[in-house]
């Protein structure tokens, strides 16, 4: 685990934000496996760059708060729950309705959450919704991987992916062995995410061997 007190002012140039709430997610994300904490930071960071290279508005704090929490839930994959992303979900609802977050905001979350494991998120779905489902794909393969070449260096440089690839795979791994009938298992055995991540442009990125 990553232990920081404060979150960092900015990332890769990237502005961060600094209210109650988004210190409160940071304080909470820090606790997760290193490799998921730099995951999700990234995430927020190539959903920024895109909604830069799109021209959308959006809240930052909601796109923050979504992507430090989007993957709580697969550090405790257990038999006959919910499917890693609802379980996250609905803990970073109630997680953020806690330190102070308005019950709206906290479902814009919720939802944002949920459905970056599912195919099809537009806009109506909400536009963080779009930029946590579009900013995850970057970073697990490489997907639009040109919108973040004006900040990947850096932020790549604060948060590395190191042995990202192989600690990812065995989480959605256990969780389709565990739930079949969850997104893990589709994106594992019918998107083919193990063969998808090796060919993606990261794995000729210039990064340390991640085996």
């Amino acid at each position: 685990m990553v232990e920081r007190a404060r979150a960092p002012r900015r990332i890769g140039g990237i502005e961060v934000p600094h209210d109650d709430v988004s210190e409160a997610a940071w304080r909470e994300a820090t606790r997760l496996p290193a490799y998921l904490l730099h995951h999700s930071v990234r995430s927020y960071c190539w959903g920024v760059a895109i909604a830069g290279a799109e021209g959308w508005s959006f809240d930052r704090r909601i796109l923050w708060v979504a992507a430090l929490l989007h993957d709580r839930g697969l550090t405790r994959i257990e038999r006959d729950r919910d499917c890693f992303e609802v379980a996250g979900g609905a803990f970073a609802r109630r997680f953020l309705e806690r330190a102070g977050l308005p019950a709206g905001d906290a479902e814009r979350v919720d939802r944002a959450i949920v459905l970056h494991m599912q195919p099809g998120v537009t806009l109506a779905d909400g536009v963080e919704a779009v930029l946590l489902d579009r900013a995850t794909a970057v970073d697990v393969r490489g997907a639009e991987f040109g919108l973040i070449d004006g900040v990947r260096a850096d932020v790549i440089a604060a948060h590395p992916r190191g042995p990202f690839d192989r600690h990812f795979l065995a989480a959605i791994r256990r969780e389709a062995a565990l739930r079949p009938e969850c997104q893990s298992a589709r994106l594992l055995h019918e998107t083919g995410l193990a063969d998808w991540m090796a060919r993606s442009p990261w794995a000729s990125d210039g990064a340390p061997d991640r085996r």
